[in-house]
């Protein structure tokens, strides 16, 4: 697998700090892959975005994007080929009206307005808000404000996308229309998504996942190997999987195979052990 981000051996410490918020942390990150990176505030989630992004620049260490070493140098490079989604849309809005919000980045980069407008044409489609361009952001729904944050991404073709707690706000029903809507643009745009995240719950379309805590990295495996700690993820500041913990009960009670399952594979379990007998 091709890696896209490579950190080495990174610290950094806040002025006003004694502890350390990034401790020699080490993490490789590849092409196309869907990562989230766990942990409780104050574990050094937010932190370690600012780094990648070089909003912060590290006390120590190096971090490599698409196989260059960021430095004062080519930092803005750096920066076109990542995107950051945040927790609420409506800090990144600008624009009078939708269309005008997602070209701002593009007006940033200089953009001739021919091309421009078609990039955002491009993007709303992606999202499913073509009809949309015309309306004020603050008229629509969370769901939809975070469709049109995650176009105005989109229109500056970023390699990764960095969803920084972007669907916390959002109902059970919004979640995961964002979520699934970014499982399927990874997929066809062949971007690499990183998902920023305190709810365990919220990174079931990740191929893998990072705890951190404390500033370094205690946990790093695929989902199953990080859902099938169950309750110890609770020495972590992280809340046990819905599904982990119905199985604890539902296992004093039912024969359900050893491991964690999904919410879909626990349904068809029950239907299963339901229709024998």
């Amino acid at each position: 697998m091709e890696k896209i981000i490579s950190i080495k051996d990174l610290n950094y410490t806040y002025p006003d700090s004694q502890n350390a918020a990034i401790d020699h942390l080490t993490l490789d990150i590849y092409k196309n892959e869907w990562l989230s990176i766990v942990g409780k505030n104050g574990s050094g989630k937010s932190t370690l975005t600012k780094l990648i992004d070089g909003l912060i620049e590290a006390d120590s260490g190096t971090i490599a994007v698409d196989g260059q070493v960021i430095n004062e140098k080519n930092i803005w490079n750096a920066r076109t080929k990542i995107g950051i989604i945040f927790q609420n849309p409506d800090h990144q809005f600008v624009g009078a009206t939708v269309e005008d919000d997602v070209a701002f980045g593009l007006e940033n980069q200089g953009m001739p307005r021919e091309q421009m407008l078609k990039e955002v044409d491009h993007a709303l489609k992606l999202v499913k808000m073509a009809d949309f361009k015309k309306r004020d952001p603050q008229s629509l729904s969370g769901g939809q404000k975070q469709r049109v944050a995650i176009a105005g991404v989109l229109a500056t073709r970023p390699q990764i996308v960095i969803m920084d707690e972007s669907t916390s706000m959002l109902d059970p029903d919004g979640r995961k229309t964002v979520l699934d809507l970014i499982q399927q643009l990874r997929k066809e745009q062949d971007l690499t998504i990183i998902s920023i995240t305190h709810d365990i719950e919220e990174t079931e379309l990740s191929q893998r996942i990072v705890v951190l805590n404390s500033g370094k990295i205690v946990k790093d495996g695929k989902p199953d190997v990080i859902y099938n700690l169950g309750a110890d993820l609770q020495e972590y500041g992280l809340d046990e999987p819905f599904t982990s913990k119905l199985m604890s009960v539902l296992g004093k009670q039912l024969k359900l195979p050893d491991g964690y399952l999904s919410e879909g594979e626990l349904k068809n379990q029950l239907w299963k052990l339901h229709s024998n007998m």
